[in-house]
Order: C-alpha cells, then structure tokens, then sequence
C-alpha cells in the first residue's frame, strides 16, 4: 500500500487528472510490488467495469440534458420560477433557488446548472442592484440540487459502483433536495431584506398559469421517470432511453428550438462527457482490484471501529473524511476511491445501503463549492467574469447551511427513506 499510496498522492501533486492518477497508481503498484501476473488482469478489469448494462444510462442522461438545454428551455424554467416566488423581497435570488432544482430535474448535473443558471441570472441580478458575488455564490451552492433530484448522475454512478438499487437512490434524493432548496430559500430572503433588494412586481394568475403551461412539458421528465421507474413500466437505465427520446420530442416538436447545429452541439457534449465518465470508471475498477488485494475495505472497517464502537462517532469521521476529499478530488473520483470501503462500513453500522448512498453523494457534492476544486465554482466564476475566491468567500454561510442538511441526512434517516418508502407501499 505504500507504493500505491505514494504514486496516487505524487501524481495527484504533479495535476495529473484524477482518471489517469487511478491507472498511474495501479499499474505502478503492480511494478513495483513485483505481481506481474496481475498485468493481464487490468484491462479485463477496465473493460468489465464499462461493459455493465446500467452505466448505459449515464450518456443517455446526459444527451436528454443536453437537448433540453439547446431546446431553450432555461429561460421557460426561469420564467416560470420568477413568476412564483418573483413578487417577494429579493425574488430573483429566490428564482435562482428554484430555478436551479426545476433544472435540476432535467440536467442531473450541478455543473450544467451553475453555468445555464449563471450566464441567465446574474446579468439580472446585478442590474437589479445584488451583490454580483453573492449571487453567483447562490447559483453554485443551489446547483448541488441538481444531481439529488432525478436524473442524477452521481446516483447511478454510486448504484453501480456499490450495488445499490439505483430507482431507490433517485427517488430519495428527492426530499433531501427540497429540503437544500427550503433552507437556502430562507437564507436568501433574510440577505434579501437585510440589503434591501427590490421584488418584482406580482403577476397576474393568467400569466403564471401561461409560464406553467409553457414550462409543464420540461417538468414532466423526472415525473416521467420516477413514476415509469416505481410503476415497473421500465428500469432505471430504460428510463434513460426514454427521457432522450422524450427530451427530443420536446425540444423538436413542441418549442421547436431544435434545429439539425444545435442536434450536433447536443451530441458532441455528451460524447465528452460520458467518454470522461467512462475513462473514471475504467479506471477505478483497476483501483478496486487492487483495494481487493489489499483488503482496504476490511482494513477501514477495523480502523474505524477499533477507535470507537459508537456509530454516530463513526459516521461523523465517515463525513469528515468525505468532506476532506472532496475539497480535493472531484465527486465521481471521491466515489471510486470510497465506495468499496463505505459499503463495508454500512453494513457494518446495519446503515439502509440507500439511506448511506444518498448521504455519501451529498457530502461529495458539497466539494463542487468548495476550493481549491470546487467545479461550480470555477464554471460560474468562468460564466460571470467575477473571481473564485471572492465567490468562495460569499459561499461560506451557504456551505454551513448545506453542513446542516447533512446532519440531518446523515442523523434522520427517515427524511431520506421517507419518499421511496412511500412510493413503494403506494405501488404495492
């Protein structure tokens, strides 16, 4: 472990992208601990790692994000949120709340949506008179809803990775998702009143009910998924397949915003960005071959639980763990690394592998708004001009605020259970 620990560790420090410090760190412990025989062993582990029937949801994911994002419908999301919640004190921070979890719900990507939301939403804001740090600060820290709410990414890649049933993961990041957007909206009108900002003036009900209509056939996408999925009409990678299909549908024939260059822009986006997910996963099946070898699982349960019998205090240095990785490494690679350990650990603790699942990908998440990675970060200070670290600094109180709701993931498992507890007694 001490070859593999320092090669991971030396490449990371040298900026070598996390897929490739994975396959580094592997082939050079293989070397240099003098198991050759295991050389064979590691693409047939990398291509076993792809070849898995429910990673084909993540590019179909992806492209129906992708299409509904040239599809025009941010603005349709936008508009709809900003009639709603607009009318207060402060609204257009509350339209940034919101609109970051109704995009969410079609994206399941927290880097789409700090970038659609920001390059909309900030302009706005600032002509308005909000501190334009702040309100990039807003977007980032509301984009982490995205991959909670179905789709999500992260949820399918966690499922996959520990064997998890993944329509059970997407459904009970649904309550923990509100609950972000519930906190934040009570964060941004207390900042609202205390700056003074301006609210918009009340529409009437006819033009609210116009933007609901307009916006309706975008919200149906997790609606459709998560009722498909949890009325046994298809599984969870099928409904991937079908969200593309219905985004395409969408975007062509209903807003018909979809012409044959943006199709092409759609495509080429998910290519690259399911490539680079696939490169991850290749890789961390080498990583999980040689945690095997090594026993890391069995050795972090006997760590752990040789400092203390106490589960609270385990989870608590569970999280920390997480939450130092993630200022460091980004979600996916965070989950590789952890995931085989994590599992050990839950069953250890008699953990709900769904309740453990949906803690460990929020704590991940917390790592995209925070240095020195911190991917939404860097995408909304890219979108809006305004520095990182000044962005950073306004995201703090927000990142307490996202500190407390996993607490209460990680302490009330119910909140998390509640939902596909539910859904699943309704269905029976």
């Amino acid at each position: 472990m001490i070859w593999l620990g320092s090669l991971f560790f030396f490449t990371l420090i040298l900026g070598v992208p996390i897929a490739f410090v994975l396959g580094i760190s592997g082939l050079g412990y293989v070397l240099m601990t003098d198991q050759t025989r295991f050389l064979v062993a590691l693409p047939q582990r990398m291509v076993a790692g792809m070849d898995q029937f429910v990673l084909l949801a993540i590019p179909l994911f992806v492209l129906a994000g992708s299409i509904m994002d040239v599809g025009g419908l941010t603005s349709r999301l936008v508009g709809l949120a900003n009639s709603v919640v607009g009318r207060f004190r402060g609204g257009l921070s509350l339209t940034a709340v919101w609109g970051a979890f109704l995009f969410g719900g079609v994206s399941g990507s927290a880097a789409a949506d700090a970038a659609a939301l920001g390059t909309v939403l900030v302009p706005d804001m600032k002509r308005q008179g909000y501190d334009p740090d702040y309100s990039a600060a807003l977007i980032a820290v509301s984009s982490l809803m995205a991959p909670l709410v179905p789709p999500s990414i992260a949820m399918i890649i966690y499922g996959a990775l520990s064997g998890t049933s993944i329509s059970q993961l997407l459904i009970a990041g649904i309550v923990p998702g509100v609950l972000l957007a519930t906190i934040l909206s009570f964060y941004a009108i207390y900042i609202a009143r205390r700056e003074n900002y301006p609210r918009a003036q009340a529409l009437p009900m006819a033009e609210i009910t116009r933007n609901a209509v307009q916006a309706l056939p975008v919200m149906l996408l997790p609606v459709i998924i998560v009722v498909g999925i949890r009325g046994g009409v298809f599984t969870a990678t099928e409904a991937a397949a079908v969200a593309a299909i219905y985004a395409l549908l969408v975007s062509g024939l209903v807003y018909r915003a979809l012409s044959w260059r943006f199709l092409r822009q759609a495509l080429l986006s998910t290519a690259i960005i399911s490539s680079a997910i696939y490169i991850l996963i290749a890789m961390a099946n080498i990583a999980s071959f040689i945690f095997a070898l090594e026993q890391l699982p069995q050795k972090a349960v006997a760590g752990l639980t040789g400092l203390t019998d106490n589960p609270y205090l385990i989870l608590l240095m569970v999280n920390l763990i997480l939450l130092v990785l993630g200022m460091f490494l980004d979600t996916i690679g965070v989950l590789i690394l952890t995931v085989p350990a994590l599992t050990a650990i839950g069953t250890t603790l008699g953990m709900d592998p769904v309740h453990l699942g949906v803690m460990v990908v929020f704590n991940v998440l917390i790592g995209f708004v925070t240095p020195p990675v911190g991917l939404c970060l860097f995408v909304i200070a890219g979108v809006t001009g305004r520095p990182m670290e000044l962005i950073a600094l306004k995201a703090l109180p927000m990142l307490g605020l996202a500190f407390i709701v996993l607490a209460i993931i990680t302490l009330l498992p119910d909140i998390v259970l509640f939902l596909p507890r539910a859904i699943a007694g309704g269905g029976a």
